[in-house]
């Protein structure tokens, strides 16, 4: 394959990919949705390689469970990774607010403004999916000014079971209405250079998980993985005691 088919092959693999993950994690394609390899290819108008390449790749963010010879399904969200991606978040954001700090400037202050009125404006229009992009530029804007864009880049690739979550959580009423406040505070604490309190306000505004699973698996029955029982394949057989 010669260097320009090799792009476009690329660049097809890509495309979708990206399609087909934020089709997961804005939840056009539901938790336990099932699809086919054939049945994408014809959507896409591609063939079954790319496709295939991205539901390898969705498969090892968790987003496809793929059984081989029998079906695929996007993932139902598991609270257990979802717990791992929220720790991740919290602990590179937390770090990132203190080189933020040190850069950021009042023109900067002033757009994260602007990014706190159109996320307002979007909640009064019920637009929820660009609410959650105007979020998400925001927390970026962190990243971005303290020079540690990857951190971000890796957050956004590993955190799908976490952005479905959010996503769903805006759903319910009444729950998104204090975010643009809440994100007010964090920045009049950033303003201040007042860090401790801005790690504290974030880490309040982040820490929702303990009160929000039971509300989810309520409101959206199906969506979510059962969590692990006992292991029915431990039997204790007497003798003497495990070592520990």
């Amino acid at each position: 394959m010669n260097k320009t088919a090799e792009n476009q092959s690329r660049s097809v693999q890509d495309s979708v990919y990206t399609a087909l993950r934020a089709g997961i994690i804005n939840l056009n394609l539901a938790p336990g949705t099932i699809i086919s390899e054939k049945e994408i290819s014809s959507r896409f108008k591609v063939s079954r390689t790319p496709v295939r390449e991205a539901f390898i790749h969705l498969s090892n963010e968790g987003l496809l469970r793929v059984i081989p010879q029998r079906e695929t399904q996007v993932s139902l969200v598991d609270f257990a990774r979802v717990t791992q991606e929220f720790f991740l978040r919290e602990s590179l954001e937390t770090a990132v607010l203190e080189p933020f700090i040190n850069r950021c400037g009042k023109a900067l202050f002033n757009e994260l403004e602007r990014l706190i009125e159109m996320q307002s404006l979007a909640l009064e229009k019920n637009a929820l999916i660009e609410f959650i992009e105007y979020d998400d530029r925001f927390h970026r804007m962190f990243f971005e000014v303290g020079e540690e864009l990857l951190s971000w880049e890796v957050l956004e690739r590993m955190s799908g079971h976490y952005h479905r979550v959010r996503l769903l959580t805006v759903r319910i009423k009444g729950v998104a209405d204090n975010i643009p406040d809440q994100h007010r505070k964090i920045l009049a604490a950033l303003r201040k250079k007042d860090l401790p309190k801005a790690r504290a306000l974030l880490g309040n505004h982040l820490h929702k998980l303990d009160t929000e699973e039971p509300m989810l698996r309520k409101e959206f029955p199906g969506y979510f993985a059962v969590p692990p029982t006992e292991n029915p394949f431990e039997v204790d057989f007497g003798g003497l005691p495990r070592l520990a």
